[in-house]
């Protein structure tokens, strides 16, 4: 299947944003399968399989799409920058300290659950696998699981595409594999869904609503489905991309959760998706700031707008900070505008998380964990072995110190 996401308008991105920059514009940018024994896969050297942090796990109540294994770029493929349109300003007044959530505070990583054996190939990807895997394979999947653990990770936000596809029967088998991982080693990983709202299955409000009931009535209540304050939680890819409007949202959601009993993160930079949605993320991890070396200064900017909004309306609105490692689809087949982020050895993955946690965020997103299509995957690779999952960890044992 094709699930390349169409981010990029990057040439033209980048003239705005300087103009935007250089003038201080003030705005921002599947059926349950049986559960799996978990099986501890031999590390990869340097890297220990020992999940960090097990004592502490998330307590779940009860609980950016981007590119798709094929050689076709499909709908649902956001690219870095597909909707920023400014850069925030910095903050005006203090930010609140970072909120734990018993203890441990959300970093979850944007996960791909569409891979063969047969997508592997650098005719079409910049890097490849240490272990060249099958999605569907359970053994892929506790291998996943683990790895994420032991770098700290709480949960994975999975593209889905709609009930039946191979997205949705993987999500099923992540939630089972989720639950034998914490059976044998006590880490609580809980994910959540990234709703692809350009795929065909969720084009017009019924099927999107029939979408959104499905989810409700098939995950929300397992206890690894992430949640977050009682409240399960759901990420919305480009709402406001397509036609859509606030309008089409606040109609759906009157229908679907009409006592706001969910938590919709929308990505986007536009404050007003706040009126809707319960929260902003960034599957860009707004790069803009890394290229201008402003990085700080963008997710304050979020930090701060948010914040404001929240004293101005007596809400909670949740600031979700992202991280990129680096990106590179310039070798996806039919991708217009293709373009690279480098990686700079991880110096991009350390300004980048940096950043994020300076802002004091209620949680944190990466971008991502095996987004390979695209060149933003932190799961072990060929050219940098498992090098960013020990920056990971590295990391959220800082954010969690």
């Amino acid at each position: 299947m094709g699930i390349i996401r169409k981010k990029v308008r990057f040439p033209l991105f980048l003239v705005l944003v300087g103009l935007l920059i250089s003038v201080g514009l003030d705005a921002c940018q599947s059926e349950p399968t049986q559960q799996s024994s978990q099986e501890i896969p031999t590390p990869i050297a340097g890297f220990s399989m020992t999940p960090v942090a097990a004592a502490s796990p998330i307590n779940i109540p009860s609980e950016g799409s981007h590119s798709t294994p094929g050689a076709t770029p499909g709908p649902g493929t956001p690219t870095p920058g597909a909707t920023e349109t400014g850069q925030p300003t910095p903050p005006t007044s203090t930010s609140p300290p970072p909120v734990q959530h018993n203890g441990v505070r959300p970093v979850l990583a944007f996960y791909y659950p569409w891979y063969s054996t047969s997508t592997w190939c650098t005719c079409q990807m910049s890097d490849q696998p240490t272990i060249k895997y099958n999605s569907s394979d359970n053994t892929t999947i506790e291998r996943q699981l683990n790895w994420a653990a032991t770098a700290g990770l709480t949960g994975f936000i999975s593209s889905w595409w709609g009930a039946g596809d191979q997205t949705d029967t993987n999500f099923q088998k992540l939630l089972s594999d989720s639950a034998s991982l914490q059976s044998s080693t006590g880490y609580n990983f809980a994910s959540s869904i990234y709703f692809e709202t350009d795929a065909p299955a969720f084009q017009g409000s019924a099927k999107t609503v029939s979408a959104l009931d499905y989810l409700a009535s098939h995950y929300m209540n397992n206890s690894h489905f992430f949640h977050w304050n009682g409240h399960p939680v759901i990420f919305f890819w480009d709402p406001l991309g397509n036609g859509r409007t606030l309008s089409y949202w606040a109609s759906i959601r009157q229908q679907v959760d009409p006592n706001h009993q969910m938590i919709w993160s929308a990505e986007g930079v536009d404050m007003t998706l706040l009126t809707v949605f319960d929260g902003l993320h960034l599957f860009s991890g707004g790069y803009w700031g890394l290229q201008h070396n402003t990085m700080p200064a963008v997710d304050q900017g979020f930090r701060s707008k948010i914040t404001a909004y929240n004293q101005a309306n007596g809400t909670q609105k949740i600031w979700a900070a992202g991280i990129i490692p680096g990106y590179d689809d310039t070798r996806v087949p039919g991708r217009v505008g293709a373009y690279i982020v480098p990686r700079d050895n991880g110096a991009t993955y350390t300004t980048s998380w940096e950043a994020a946690m300076s802002s004091n965020p209620e949680w944190i997103t990466i971008t991502s964990f095996n987004e390979w299509f695209e060149g933003a995957e932190i799961e072990p690779s060929v050219t940098w072995g498992n090098e960013y999952l020990n920056l990971t960890q590295k990391f959220t044992q800082e954010w969690n110190g």
